[in-house]
């Protein structure tokens, strides 16, 4: 007599041997949505991974792609199992690549080098993508994906990238008018793009990057937001910020620059307040889903509260910082601590290190102001 498989895997693998694949695909599909649900016990979700585990590695991409649709958005999906899904066909592969927030820039770049076109073109429109992939497709990328990436908003591009964009496409008219239209473009980039659009696009891009004349403009915006910061850098009770974020709402004054300007001080709780204020949320439940290790709900908050997609990347970039140091330096002395942030932030803009913070927040102040 045959005897039966002793450990869950061998258990799994021998139903599913005999399983024809409709079957596997919907056992793969409910298996992967009880697991992004959270729902199940301990020994439910240990059977449930073991599932997901085994389904990865079926045969049949019907099987896996089941498993990567599910999981696409969740959380907690373990590094390894999404890579494995990102570096798959692209049936399977598209799910991951365009919403998993399991995967890093670096992961990103990883599944680029070996890219399909329609995987490209997924990751080109994923929010909020880093340097290393914008990077890559502007030097290598298909020209479909380098036309979603340009119309990414959220995308950070960095001055090599723009450098690799303009010697491949740059005499190319559909890029020229997504080249002109992208916000904050480094000022050897709005040089050089002056050189070969024509005049009609001149003019766009002279409204969308002002320069000289409005400096004086965005030094007094800058100079009068820092007062303000100052003035609510201070202990307050929840009521008194609830009631303050009211006022400073009704006058145009709870922005995005403000909000971040106090996280980069250290004012986690004023931040909280206004973050919740400007999306509607209680200011606990911003402080829960903005204190965990992901940030799949920062991003969800950020987007409610309709705040300019271009400043996440910098809110995260703070956050990331003050949650290493809270874990590996707690007690860094807070000047050299506040210009890494600094730091980190101008250079995954583009820009350049060692900034003030007012020269940052300048900078990052909408580039049409009226």
């Amino acid at each position: 007599m045959q005897a039966h498989p002793s450990c869950p895997g061998e258990r799994i693998a021998a139903l599913f041997a005999t399983m024809p694949t409709p079957t596997r695909v919907q056992t793969a599909r409910t298996a992967g949505r009880e697991f992004a649900a959270q729902s199940l016990t301990d020994d439910d979700l240990e059977l449930t991974r073991a599932v997901i585990e085994h389904c990865i590695h079926d045969i049949d991409a019907a099987v896996r792609q089941a498993i990567a649709e599910a999981v696409q958005e969740c959380e907690f999906l373990s590094h390894d199992l999404a890579l494995k899904l990102a570096l798959d066909v692209e049936e399977v592969a598209l799910p991951i690549v365009s919403s998993s927030p399991v995967l890093s820039d670096e992961d990103l770049f990883r599944v680029l080098e070996t890219a399909t076109n329609g995987k490209q073109m997924a990751i080109a429109a994923r929010p909020h993508l880093g340097l290393l992939s914008t990077g890559w497709l502007a030097e290598h990328g298909c020209y479909s994906a380098l036309k979603i990436c340009l119309g990414n908003e959220t995308a950070i591009i960095g001055k090599a990238a723009y450098q690799h964009l303009m010697a491949r496409f740059g005499d190319v008219e559909p890029i020229q008018k997504l080249l002109v239209e992208r916000p904050y473009l480094p000022t050897e980039v709005v040089s050089q793009l002056f050189d070969f659009i024509s005049e009609e696009y001149k003019q766009i891009l002279i409204a969308r990057n002002p320069v000289a004349e409005n400096t004086s403009v965005y030094k007094i915006l800058t100079a009068r937001e820092k007062l303000l910061a100052k003035t609510l850098d201070r202990r307050m009770t929840d009521y008194e910020q609830k009631k303050k974020c009211l006022a400073l709402d009704r006058e145009g004054r709870l922005t995005s620059t403000l909000m971040l300007r106090l996280l980069i001080m250290g004012n986690h709780s004023f931040f909280a307040a206004a973050l919740g204020h400007a999306s509607g949320i209680s200011k606990k439940r911003v402080v829960s889903l903005t204190s965990g290790r992901g940030y799949l709900g920062l991003q969800r908050l950020y987007e409610r509260a309709a705040l300019p997609p271009y400043h996440y990347t910098a809110f995260r970039i703070t956050l990331e910082e003050h949650r290493k140091a809270l874990h590996y330096h707690p007690r860094a002395d807070q000047e050299n601590f506040r210009q890494r942030i600094l730091d980190r932030i101008a250079l995954t803009y583009g820009w350049d290190a060692d900034m003030t913070q007012e020269e940052l927040m300048e900078k990052l102040l909408p580039k049409r102001l009226h």
